[in-house]
């Protein structure tokens, strides 16, 4: 079963998140809330699920609970660090998986006029992703947070079979080249390369990525530093697919981001739905003044 242990090692190392959560409850603004399930008895009663959010504006732990409504009391039922300032990107929509209760769940869809496939957590899924109808076209803000990140170690290297090298040793003759001289190696370079593979399972939102960084903001979250770099991920066709990556200084252990480095990295790829926020609030001030 999905869950989000491993997603908080973005941010602080393993369990620490734990001892933050009353803090987190007491501070936070209420964001609002919606309808969901009842997830502490089973039975067919609709119960409220609640989002809360402690940080900035640009990232926050989000925490969701579920009301109860006959024992007239609150349980947690998750927490997860939630980028607010990502990239816009239209993605139209293939699939909608709801985890277990319906109220988080992935996304899978195509991004670019060329359709490179991806899926992400969506954030405020509880919000109505449910009812998005597959094949729309929808806006969301993508970010990915990086479990781990670092310059590539691989820079490049040589072949020196298989068809690109043959291809290349027939390019050699026909250019004039001795046989002897054509058969060298073809040297590979990994330098400005843009990749993103992502894996499978229950971590289907997770990539292993490499990209150049174009820019780069820095903002403080629970006090240590967080990076914004911006990246290409993928180059589809003729078009560039581009997600901002978040880097906390416990992830980067170290190492300072510079531009035009070449970085090679594991991230959690999350999507804010345009308007999820406006829909809850709605529902919220419906509330208050009904």
């Amino acid at each position: 079963m999905p869950g989000h242990g491993d997603h908080w090692e973005a941010l602080y190392a393993t369990g620490d998140y734990v001892e933050k959560i009353p803090r987190d409850f007491q501070e936070a603004r209420l964001v609002g809330s919606a309808d969901c399930v009842d997830v502490q008895n089973s039975t067919d009663r609709t119960e409220k699920v609640l989002c809360f959010r402690w940080g900035s504006d640009r990232l926050v732990n989000q925490i969701l609970a579920v009301t109860n409504s006959p024992d007239k009391n609150v349980a947690l039922f998750s927490a997860y660090p939630v980028v607010l300032d990502g990239a816009l990107t239209d993605v139209t929509v293939t699939k909608i998986e709801p985890w277990e209760y319906g109220i988080e769940g992935w996304v899978e869809g195509s991004v670019t006029n060329a359709g490179a496939s991806i899926c992400f957590f969506d954030t405020m899924y509880f919000a109505g992703t449910d009812t998005v109808p597959e094949g729309a076209v929808v806006s969301y803000q993508l970010a990915g947070l990086a479990y781990s990140l670092r310059p590539i170690e691989l820079r490049s290297f040589e072949i020196s079979e298989g068809p690109l090298w043959e291809m290349e040793k027939q390019r050699r003759l026909d250019e004039g080249e001795s046989p002897e001289e054509a058969s060298r190696p073809v040297e590979l370079h990994m330098t400005g390369a843009a990749i993103f593979l992502p894996r499978s399972g229950d971590s289907r939102d997770e990539a292993e990525f490499q990209g150049v960084i174009d820019a780069i903001d820095t903002f403080e979250h629970d006090g240590q530093k967080v990076y914004r770099l911006e990246m290409e991920l993928m180059r589809p066709g003729d078009e560039k697919f581009r997600v901002p990556v978040y880097a906390s200084e416990r992830v980067l252990d170290g190492y300072v981001p510079r531009l035009g480095d070449d970085l090679q990295g594991v991230m959690w790829l999350q999507g804010r739905r345009i308007g999820a926020d406006a829909d809850l609030n709605a529902q919220r001030a419906g509330n208050h003044t009904g």
